[in-house]
């Protein structure tokens, strides 16, 4: 198996792919680049725009959602091109999420993102394609996400 190559996690972070290689579905589409949409749902506001302008400023078409609820909303309608989501909401949870898309869309990439403990995850960080613990190396977020939907246009 081809070994992935990225940056050393920051020292508070841990980062734990789910698998050696993007998925082929998840491969950057070049024709899609101008488009990509990145959901991202975390019910923490300061997480959240601090993510949002991350992304942005990376060039992404950013959809944030304050809950699981307001993310399966967009998603009746909308075919995002990634989705990164926190695992602990109120309700609709990122697990929620995660089973709902991995049945809707199995080739949609999701990253979780957490600040719960690795060993009470519940084994989130299997059926994520990418798990991030709270504080998040923005580095390899967005080098890996580059790596699923490629740079923007």
């Amino acid at each position: 198996m081809p070994i992935r190559h990225r940056p050393a996690p920051h020292p508070r972070t841990t980062h734990r792919p789910a698998s050696p290689e993007a998925p082929k579905s998840a491969r950057p589409n070049v024709a899609n680049r101008a488009s990509s949409t990145i959901l991202l749902v975390d019910d923490d506001a300061a997480v959240r725009e601090g993510l949002r302008r991350v992304l942005m400023t990376e060039g992404w078409n950013i959809i944030a959602a304050g809950s699981g609820e307001e993310a399966l909303e967009y998603l009746q309608s909308h075919q995002p091109h990634l989705m990164i989501t926190d695992l602990s909401m109120a309700a609709v949870s990122g697990w929620d999420l995660l089973f709902h898309e991995n049945l809707q869309r199995p080739s949609l990439p999701i990253f979780v993102i957490t600040a719960l403990p690795l060993d009470t995850v519940g084994g989130a960080d299997k059926f994520a394609h990418e798990f991030f613990q709270k504080p998040i190396d923005l580095e390899s977020l967005l080098a890996l996400v580059h790596r699923y939907i490629g740079a923007p246009a």
